[in-house]
């Protein structure tokens, strides 16, 4: 069983809410009125307004705040601040709108007409490890819905529900539940993936409060005539540098992988060895970010800088170095093929790169500081080297760096592995193979199934 610690925001405090921005309507328009009799009567309503507001305030953050703990089994989850919930009577997931809730924030309605509701502020550096846990926890959901709509009918899929009510499905006994209830589920499934998009396509939009109000004092001294007459000449010019600017953005990015791609040809060949029949390995351009320069949060004027560097990129795209990387697509990995911290420069050797990545598990907290309770998924790079010419032995995985991904594969189960060789280095696929024997070989000795373990080739024509 999966288990996730993590904060969030309810929508229980709204209540305290209104009292911080109402409380003085219900103190200061009696004051007015008996101000005739009681000439010292604004000495108690001034400070029990500020006391209303205050304490609105504070009981709003305190009653908003929550700390959930989830844990997700094959039939269900159990949380701590709704209880049990099984996968079964989940009735619908929908999405926020795009002035509700940003995501990964997210609600869950019930069969019985019950609602569960997580919300998260993404920009908030400390919610950080917070958002990281839930989406963890929304992938091992959505992977366990899947499998109960498969279970269930397999005739049924997502693709089959597009454009189907699935509030009619659900409350129309006149469907057997042999097809009301997959169907219900494949749609709730459908529902989840579009929570996935919005990670992606939800966009945040920062309008400095000095620039609203030096706009307000425009109006009030120019006067609405002037506007009128330029605003339309003006915005226009604001909106064609603002697409442009996005536009420009968009064609680089498509350009520079372009280019990015044809570019690495060069590199040679990469093999991968690995038990992720969906894995891919690719080259990207290493385009690093100004650490001094602040982050402009404005749509438009945030890439500016970003389309004079992949112009930059795209006109020399040998003058940056380039990193290999090792992706899952359909769980959102990705992670550089890095070598070991204990690797030396040798001009006899190559360099073997190793990566394991399990969404499922987390490392003991032996490993980490004790007052984190933060799931993070295991994610472990590291290397070996082996000389480029001679006979390879099983001497050179007796060491550290493999041992230590040889026992995350014993220890915990659904673990995917990745070892990576360049054909630049100096290792051809006939000596990839022989590595490759070597490894399964180690492998069985501590039996590890190798069975599932294929060979890829990527980065050629």
């Amino acid at each position: 069983m999966n288990e996730y610690h993590f904060k969030y925001q309810n929508s229980k405090g709204g209540k305290y809410f209104l009292l911080a921005i109402f409380g003085g309507f219900l103190t200061i328009p009696p004051s007015v009125f008996l101000l005739d009799y009681i000439s010292w009567i604004f000495w108690i309503t001034i400070p029990l307004t500020i006391f209303l507001m205050v304490y609105g305030l504070w009981k709003f953050h305190k009653t908003s705040m929550g700390s959930d703990v989830i844990t997700v089994d094959s039939e269900g989850f159990t949380s701590k601040d709704y209880g049990r919930v099984l996968f079964s009577d989940i009735h619908s997931i929908p999405p926020f709108g795009a002035l509700q809730a940003p995501p990964p924030s997210m609600r869950i309605r019930l069969n019985n007409g019950k609602k569960l509701v997580w919300i998260f502020n993404p920009k908030n550096p400390k919610a950080e490890d917070d958002v990281l846990t839930f989406t963890a926890f929304r992938e091992v959901l959505l992977e366990h819905l899947k499998q109960q709509t498969q279970s269930a009918s397999p005739e049924i899929s997502v693709e089959t529900t597009q454009g189907v009510d699935v509030e009619a499905i659900a409350d129309n006994p006149v469907q057997p539940e042999s097809i009301k209830a997959p169907a219900v589920q494949a749609k709730v499934v459908e529902q989840l993936e579009r929570h996935k998009k919005r990670d992606i396509n939800y966009k945040y939009i920062t309008i400095p409060i000095g620039a609203a109000f030096a706009v307000l004092m425009f109006v009030r001294t120019c006067g609405e005539d002037m506007i009128r007459e330029h605003k339309d000449k003006e915005f226009e010019g604001v909106r064609n540098m603002i697409l442009h600017e996005e536009t420009d953005y968009r064609d680089n990015v498509q350009e520079a992988l372009r280019v990015a791609k044809t570019y690495a040809r060069k590199f040679g060949p990469v093999y991968l060895f690995t038990n992720d029949p969906e894995s891919k390995m690719e080259y990207l351009p290493n385009i690093k970010n100004d650490p001094y320069t602040p982050e402009i949060a404005v749509v438009g004027l945030r890439r500016v800088e970003d389309n004079k560097k992949l112009e930059a990129y795209i006109a020399h795209p040998d003058s940056i170095d380039y990193l290999l990387f090792v992706s899952k697509p359909s769980l959102g990995f990705a992670t550089v093929m890095q070598e070991s911290v204990f690797s030396k420069a040798d001009s006899t050797a190559a360099v073997v790169y190793f990566a394991v990545y399990n969404p499922y598990e987390s490392l003991p907290r032996s490993f980490r500081n004790q007052s984190d309770t933060t799931f993070h998924p295991i994610q472990y790079t590291s290397s070996v080297q082996i000389p480029k010419v001679g006979k390879l032995t099983g001497k050179l995985l007796k060491n550290m760096d493999f041992a230590s991904i040889r026992a995350i594969l014993q220890q915990y189960k659904k673990t995917y592995f990745y070892m990576a060789v360049k054909e630049q280095d100096g290792i051809p696929e006939e000596r990839f193979e022989e590595l490759k024997k070597l490894v399964i070989s180690n492998f069985e000795e501590h039996d590890i199934p190798t069975d599932q373990f294929q060979s890829k080739r990527f980065n050629v024509e």
